[in-house]
C-alpha cells in the first residue's frame, strides 16, 4: 500500500508539472515583428522608431535593441507596450525589435534600421596658403550635383565651392586653422565647427556653440561640422583622425583627416565612436 501511495504521488507531481509547462508556449515561437522603420520626424539625437503590431497571441510588449556603431551584440534600450519608441542616442548604430508574451519571444528579431552615417576611412589632406600654389587647400564633403563625397581642390578657384579650407593666420609656425568655406576665399559654402564635449565622439549638439573657424591644436582629433543648405536643412559631418604636419614647402602646413557624413534628409547628428 505504501508503495502504491508513493507511485500515486509521483504520477501526480509529474502531471502537475506537465500542466504548468502547458500554461505558456515554448520560448521563441511568437510572430516576428514586421515593418520596423526610422520615422521621418527623427532629427539630431532623437531617433523615433515605429513598427507594425503583432496581432497573433496576447502580446505583452516589445523590446527594442541597439547595436552601437552597427557592430557587436544587441543591447536592450527599450521595453514598451506601444508601437513606437524614442531613443535619445549617443552614437549611431542599428536597431531591431522583438515582441514578447511572458517569457516567450518572437522567433526572430525584426528587420533592422540604421542611423549610421556614410563612413570614409581613407585619409584626405588639404594645405594652407603658404604651401605650393598647386596644393589643394579646400575640401567638399558632398557635391549633390555629381553625387560625390570627399573632394579636395584649389580653394577659391572658380567652379570649386569648398565647404572648408585650411588657412594659416601666421606664417612660419606649425599650426593651422580650418575655416568656413566662404570666409577666406570667394565662392565657398557656409559651414561651422564644433569641438566635441570631453570624451564625446558619437554625437554633436545642433543647438550648441558653432564657430566659423577652428585653430587646430595638437590635442584635437575630432571636430564636428554643420553644413547648412540654401534650400533648407543641415547636413552634419565628423572629421576624425586629425593630424597637422609641416608641408614640404617651406612654412607650409597640411591637415589630414578622415570623415563621416550625415545627409540633410533628417539632420541626424549621431556618428560612430571612432576618433582615429
Amino acid at each position: 500500500m505504501k508503495k502504491l501511495s508513493i507511485l500515486f504521488m509521483a504520477v501526480l507531481v509529474a502531471a502537475l508539472a506537465g500542466c504548468a509547462g502547458d500554461t505558456t508556449s515554448p520560448p521563441g515561437d511568437l510572430v516576428t515583428v514586421q515593418d520596423l522603420q526610422l520615422d521621418t520626424t527623427s532629427t539630431g539625437r532623437t531617433i523615433l522608431l515605429v513598427w507594425s503590431e503583432v496581432t497573433e497571441g496576447d502580446i505583452d510588449g516589445y523590446e527594442v535593441y541597439f547595436k552601437k556603431d552597427g557592430t557587436g551584440n544587441w543591447a536592450e534600450v527599450g521595453d514598451v507596450t506601444t508601437l513606437t519608441f524614442t531613443h535619445t542616442a549617443t552614437n549611431a548604430g542599428t536597431y531591431s525589435v522583438r515582441a514578447y508574451e511572458g517569457t516567450n519571444f518572437s522567433k526572430d528579431y525584426s528587420n533592422t534600421v540604421t542611423t549610421m552615417p556614410q563612413v570614409f576611412t581613407q585619409t584626405y589632406t588639404i594645405y594652407d596658403q603658404f604651401s605650393a600654389s598647386s596644393a589643394h587647400g579646400g575640401f567638399i564633403f558632398f557635391d549633390d550635383n555629381t553625387n560625390t563625397y570627399g573632394i579636395t581642390g584649389l580653394a577659391g578657384e572658380p567652379g570649386f565651392h569648398q565647404d572648408m579650407s585650411a588657412y594659416d593666420d601666421s606664417k612660419g609656425d606649425n599650426d593651422v586653422a580650418l575655416y568656413s568655406g566662404k570666409e577666406q576665399y570667394s565662392g565657398g559654402n557656409s559651414s561651422f565647427f564644433q569641438v566635441p564635449a570631453s570624451g564625446v565622439y558619437g554625437n554633436c549638439d545642433p543647438s550648441g556653440s558653432w564657430h566659423i573657424s577652428k585653430n587646430l591644436l595638437t590635442s584635437d582629433s575630432v571636430l564636428f561640422v554643420k553644413l547648412p543648405y540654401t534650400s533648407g536643412g543641415n547636413a552634419y559631418a565628423k572629421i576624425y583622425g586629425i593630424t597637422v604636419t609641416e608641408d614640404t614647402t617651406p612654412n607650409g602646413t597640411k591637415v589630414s583627416f578622415s570623415f563621416e557624413y550625415q545627409s540633410k534628409d533628417m539632420g541626424l547628428t549621431v556618428f560612430t565612436s571612432s576618433i582615429n
